[in-house]
């Protein structure tokens, strides 16, 4: 008996779908759930089918199934039944089938008309429902969407609608197409992200997250009308700020710098419970939800398009900075200060986006380039109160204002060293521009050219530098050198050679550091010569200078100082209120806390790391012939040596007990007593 001719893929494909519709003629209860019939199974062999077709067709080439669906709509068909969610469980079907049909088929099929229209029609069912039985397979929906316009970004204009004529729009693709994109985008709507902001408030983590990474892949695509419409007609930028401050607000009144700073943010499902916490603190859940909602905004408006990017940044700044988080900076509560400034030190350090950091700068500094006057009083409130401080009765409120312009120095921008230091220097104000030797002329305009003066150049130096400071070669300076640089300056055999001009830089900068080396004197010294390390200072030093270069080589920095020539005549110098206090904190070393010393050493040599010509000079060049009352910080550190020396007298055994002090606080004492 002859067998019976199997059936076609097509034959199948048409079989399981009049099933379907066959159900949906037959079944006059609306009530009965989905569960209950075939629906599911024939849609997933619908599925099946289609998949098995693609296999064995060629590439780039439409089967007849595939044909069918298509040209028959069946995927409208399909968004009209989960749309109404008849029977009970239908929309689940359909977003399922939905996600997988444009999964796992590998041929591109969002450019489709038939495709594109239904997928938009169902993307603005999705979220409709707070905490729905369907926000699973919404989500997954949403996401496989989002993932396939990031593929191949122009096709967001499918999903670009003019909302007055959305019922009707999309009457033949192409031109439909044309007709949308001559409106203007801000004003179209954008029904992926609408479905995206309404299912990150979701009350299931998993599913919050997930919207997010769909939010953060809408923002990113290279689309300007999408950005557009983003910035016009959505309410993200809106979003983002207030759940900050909603965030913000849920922390408790005071918390400890140290717990700030140690927590991380935390995207994800990565919790754990209070009692699995060894470092549990309290407000700390909170304040790992704030970091990471802050991170999430920074990674927004890094990868974003960069209107939407200036748009949230610009959210943030008038929603959460200016209303909520300066009057806190501004209260007179210590408690109140210490915390909301370890809040804002932690979100510039987290900070990576451009446009982020630049509006936390302007809110911290001001925007004010120009340079400073005496007495003046700063127009930026903020600015002001931060810099006073520094020098607070508060060691804790000092150093955590210490603190945060270092973080900010760390920074790359260039308004904060500018605002900060740069703006007082730019005109050479500090340099006396009184007749002076030529050897003196010669040794001020730039530092390497000190290389071709003998030593008897340092009697040139400030007022304040000790005539009893010898200059000396020694150890301790050459173990500042690469190994082996010190050894091409004098020969073996004793005979001088002239030195090439690198040679001469290099011993320029050699006595350079050896002046303040000899600053402080032996009797002083915390450590003898076998014991000084220099080498772990040096690899530091180095590491330093190369992520500050590495920062500031956008800021387009001379290479050479400002010709005084090129300078205004005459000039007052006003060090600038930051200066001022920082140099009057190194001036009373002797008199402040360690921790106090060592965030005020810190800060001062993040300064000087900057390679900008008048920086280096102020700082770093203690042959500089300054302006009369001008301090630079050679003249400043020889005031606190001289202190030193003075009460180094009074006290026996001052240096044992130095050398002791040093040993307890590098951890050596116990294994010196073991």
């Amino acid at each position: 008996m002859p067998l019976a001719p199997s059936q076609s893929l097509l034959e199948d494909f048409i079989f399981h779908w009049k099933a379907i519709t066959h159900y949906f003629i037959n079944n006059k209860d609306e009530k009965c759930p989905v569960q209950e019939s075939n629906i599911s199974s024939h849609l997933d062999n619908m599925l099946v089918i289609l998949e098995q077709e693609e296999y064995q067709t060629e590439r780039n080439q439409t089967g007849p199934c595939m044909e069918h669906l298509l040209q028959h709509k069946i995927l409208e068909t399909l968004q009209t039944l989960g749309k109404a969610d008849c029977p009970p469980g239908m929309k689940q079907l359909v977003l399922g089938f939905f996600t997988n049909l444009l999964g796992k088929i590998q041929q591109p099929l969002l450019p489709h008309v038939n495709v594109y229209k239904p997928v938009h029609r169902l993307i603005k069912c999705c979220g409709d429902v707070k905490a729905g039985p369907t926000e699973k397979e919404e989500i997954q929906f949403l996401c496989l969407v989002c993932a396939k316009l990031k593929e191949t970004p122009y096709l967001i204009n499918f999903f670009l609608e003019d909302p007055k004529t959305s019922s009707s729009s999309g009457r033949g693709s192409r031109g439909g197409l044309k007709k949308k994109v001559s409106i203007d985008p801000s004003k179209m709507e954008f029904s992926l992200m609408n479905s995206l902001l309404s299912l990150v408030q979701s009350p299931d983590t998993r599913i919050a997250v997930k919207a997010c990474e769909g939010m953060l892949l809408c923002a990113s695509l290279p689309e300007k009308s999408s950005a557009d419409c983003i910035v016009g007609n959505t309410h993200l930028a809106d979003f983002l700020a207030e759940r900050l401050c909603l965030l913000y607000n849920a922390l408790p009144l005071s918390m400890d710098p140290v717990d700030v700073d140690s927590v991380e943010a935390k995207w994800g499902l990565d919790v754990s419970s209070d009692a699995d916490d060894t470092n549990a603190f309290h407000g700390k859940r909170q304040l790992i939800s704030l970091v990471s909602w802050f991170d999430y905004c920074d990674q927004v408006i890094k990868v974003a398009y960069s209107s939407i990017g200036d748009a949230v940044a610009s959210a943030l700044l008038d929603r959460f900075l200016l209303p909520i988080l300066e009057p806190l900076l501004l209260q007179t509560s210590e408690v109140g200060i210490l915390t909301s400034t370890s809040h804002l030190c932690k979100f510039v350090k987290m900070c990576e986006s451009r446009q982020l950091l630049a509006v936390l700068v302007s809110f911290i500094l001001g925007n004010d380039a120009s340079e400073e006057q005496q007495h003046d009083l700063d127009q930026h409130k903020l600015r002001q109160r931060l810099i006073e401080r520094c020098n607070h009765l508060s060691d804790e409120i000092c150093i955590m204002s210490l603190k945060l312009f270092e973080t900010l120095l760390l920074k790359s921008n260039e308004h904060v060293i500018k605002n900060l230091v740069l703006r007082n220097l730019e005109t050479r104000a500090y340099y006396n521009r009184q007749p002076m030797t030529l050897v003196q002329a010669k040794g001020s305009e730039n530092i390497s050219s000190n290389s071709g003066n003998d030593r008897d150049n340092l009697s040139n130096g400030p007022e304040n530098f000790e005539p009893e400071l010898e200059f000396d070669d020694d150890f301790q300076t050459k173990r500042l050198l690469p190994t082996g640089e010190d050894s091409d300056f004098s020969s073996e055999s004793g005979s001088p050679r002239k030195m090439t001009e690198e040679e001469e830089v290099q011993m320029g900068i050699h006595k350079l550091v050896n002046c303040f080396l000899i600053l402080v004197p032996e009797e002083a010294r915390s450590s003898l010569s076998g014991d000084v390390g220099y080498d772990m200072y040096l690899r530091e030093a180095h590491r330093q200078f190369r992520d500050c270069t590495v920062n500031c080589l956008p800021y387009d920095w001379p290479n050479y100082v400002t010709p005084l020539e090129k300078c205004p005549p005459n000039p007052s110098f006003c060090e600038g209120a930051f200066l001022k206090v920082l140099f009057d904190k190194l001036l009373r070393m002797l008199d402040q806390p360690y921790e106090v010393n060592l965030q005020v050493t810190s800060v001062i040599a993040k300064i000087a790391l900057f390679p900008h010509p008048h920086i280096q000079e102020y700082f770093l060049d203690p042959f500089l012939p300054a302006a009369p009352g001008c301090r630079t910080l050679f003249t400043v550190l020889s005031k606190v040596v001289s202190d030193l020396s003075t009460r180094a007298s009074s006290i026996s055994d001052f240096q044992k007990q130095v050398m002791l002090v040093r040993r307890q606080l590098m951890g050596l004492v116990e294994d010196q007593q073991k």
